[in-house]
């Protein structure tokens, strides 16, 4: 199979919320350059909805292991894939996805373009805020290689956003100190922090901004970018007919709840 080939075989699991054999698992071994390539086009081929953002996958190295990564990825968020909480409160439907994971995060929109061939660029953001991102795997039982998870567009399902945060000359270290208790059905599953995002989610973001100068086709961040900077607990699988909640304490202090159908 060529590129083109894997991207039509990923779009097409995506549309139908089809599971299909790992790549890897087919002696179809990806690099990098070619995973992302690959995402690239699959993202052409679901439509034209906007590029609005980056979301950044396994920045939590406590689950590198699980998953037999090692190292962070990212993906596209789309017009067609980001939803901001009117309240505290929002409705889900998971028929969308094949085997959809739950993920608290730390969700950030840029102010300012870092600055192009910085090694350690300033971060300028215009809002923070908490969220979730709703993670799908088109490979059975979550078992892939890390370019599968980079072909299939960073395993991104959808990002749900909640309340939007001014930042001040403390944003970076406040985020790094975010704490975040998950519940599902309002029984405590577990309690992470943004320390866990590669020891800060600023310090993703800055990941992300010299991981993409290294690809070749992949566009730069922009001002109003929203990047979500990966999950704070391990990812947890989610069921129709199940409700989550988060408390997020600190520099976006609040409680979401998702009711999923």
């Amino acid at each position: 199979m060529n590129i083109e080939e894997i991207a039509d075989e990923i779009s097409s699991a995506i549309v139908l919320a089809k599971q299909v054999e790992p790549f890897s698992k087919r002696g179809l071994v990806l690099s990098l350059q070619e995973a992302y390539d690959v995402a690239r086009i699959v993202r052409k081929k679901l439509g034209p909805t906007e590029i609005v953002g980056r979301k950044i996958g396994f920045t939590n190295r406590n689950i590198w292991s699980t998953y037999g990564v090692d190292e962070p990825i990212w993906g596209p968020i789309t017009t067609g894939s980001v939803s901001f909480f009117e309240s505290n409160f929002l409705k889900v439907d998971l028929s969308q996805f094949c085997e959809p994971r739950i993920e608290p995060e730390v969700v950030v929109c840029l102010k300012k373009k870092p600055q192009h061939g910085s090694t350690d660029p300033e971060i300028y953001l215009d809002w923070i805020a908490p969220g979730f991102e709703i993670v799908d795997s088109i490979y059975p039982n979550w078992k892939f290689s890390l370019t599968d998870a980079i072909a299939s567009g960073g395993l991104h399902g959808c990002l749900l956003v909640g309340k939007k945060f001014k930042v001040n000359h403390r944003t970076e270290r406040d985020l790094t100190e975010v704490k975040i208790r998950l519940y599902k059905s309002g029984n405590f599953e577990e309690e992470g922090s943004g320390a866990n995002v590669l020891e800060g989610p600023i310090s993703a973001i800055r990941y992300l901004h010299k991981g993409l100068a290294k690809i070749k086709n992949q566009d730069p961040l922009s001002a109003g970018d929203i990047i979500t900077t990966g999950t704070m607990t391990d990812a947890k699988l989610i069921f129709s007919k199940e409700e989550w909640s988060a408390q997020f304490d600190g520099a976006i202090r609040s409680e979401l709840n998702l009711e999923f159908l």
